[in-house]
């Protein structure tokens, strides 16, 4: 065979497995194979507490005694009242904790399953899927913090609170649209990881998740919430848990705009690096 007909060969040969593996169309797939994605997410927070006598718990007792000491320490310095303040506390380093993983651990999702990817026919999505449930499961038991707080708090609460449950899902949406688009730009980019910690770092000192809101109105630096996507973020979770009542309508119209600008941005990054990213690795 001539060399300008293998070219055309592995041409045509290349063309078709591009238009089998669309972005679509693996991500249908993915979806489709949800038992091996569940059960290798699952496994790897089985794995990070290997041979741990309290295996998983460790995840519930590290966040309850950081919030413990940190509670005591900065509601003493802020001059709050621990009954109202360690329920915000809880709420607040909860979901931070979770948007930290979406960004910093699924950003490692090509990367950490490199192996597969090189050798097995999977759609790349079921790795994104499976950092997705290990930080969604970390998350997930980082709550009952939350329970056992409000519990001894005596919270009181009601029909309320089951606003949550939208706020909840726009944040759990918003974890995995974080991690397909770090997935993509720390595989091609190896630099965007530790971007992103830095990024994460400042974003943590200026989004109220430690302190209040009302702590900035009386300094006059009240706008630096209002523009902060992350403190709308996070309010449509935490203001139903600790109020029993809905988040502002702006908060709930800037964590859609956030919602709709993060698809975008992942869009367009699976739509630049899909069909190259085994190179990447």
């Amino acid at each position: 065979m001539s060399g300008d007909s293998a070219g055309f060969v592995e041409t045509a040969t290349t063309r078709r497995i591009s238009r089998r593996h669309t972005i679509s169309g693996d991500l249908a797939r993915a979806v489709g194979l949800w038992r091996i994605w569940v059960r290798l997410g699952l496994q790897d927070v089985r794995r990070r507490f290997r041979r741990s006598v309290l295996g998983a718990t460790w995840i519930f007792l590290q966040l309850g005694i950081m919030i413990l000491a940190l509670g005591v320490i900065y509601g003493a310095l802020l001059h709050q009242d621990l009954t109202s303040f360690l329920p915000f506390l809880t709420v607040s380093l909860i979901a931070w904790g979770y948007l930290t993983s979406a960004i910093t651990e699924g950003g490692q999702a090509f990367i950490a399953s490199e192996g597969y990817v090189k050798q097995i026919g999977l759609p790349i999505y079921v790795y994104v899927f499976r950092f997705f449930v290990s930080t969604t499961t970390t998350a997930a038991i980082s709550a009952l913090v939350y329970v056992v707080v409000a519990l001894v708090l005596h919270r009181p609460s009601a029909w309320g609170v089951l606003w949550a449950v939208p706020g909840v899902a726009l944040f759990t949406v918003a974890c995995l649209l974080l991690t397909t688009i770090f997935a993509y730009l720390t595989t091609r980019f190896r630099d965007a990881a530790y971007m992103a910690t830095a990024g994460l770092q400042v974003l943590f000192y200026i989004t109220p998740v430690i302190w209040k809101r009302d702590m900035l109105r009386s300094h006059g630096l009240d706008w630096v919430v209002r523009i902060n996507p992350l403190y709308h973020l996070l309010e449509v979770v935490r203001r139903p848990l600790l109020d029993s009542r809905p988040a502002p309508a702006a908060s709930y119209l800037a964590t859609l705009l956030l919602v709709a600008v993060l698809a975008g941005g992942a869009w367009l990054t699976a739509r630049f690096y899909h069909r190259r990213i085994v190179y990447f690795l």
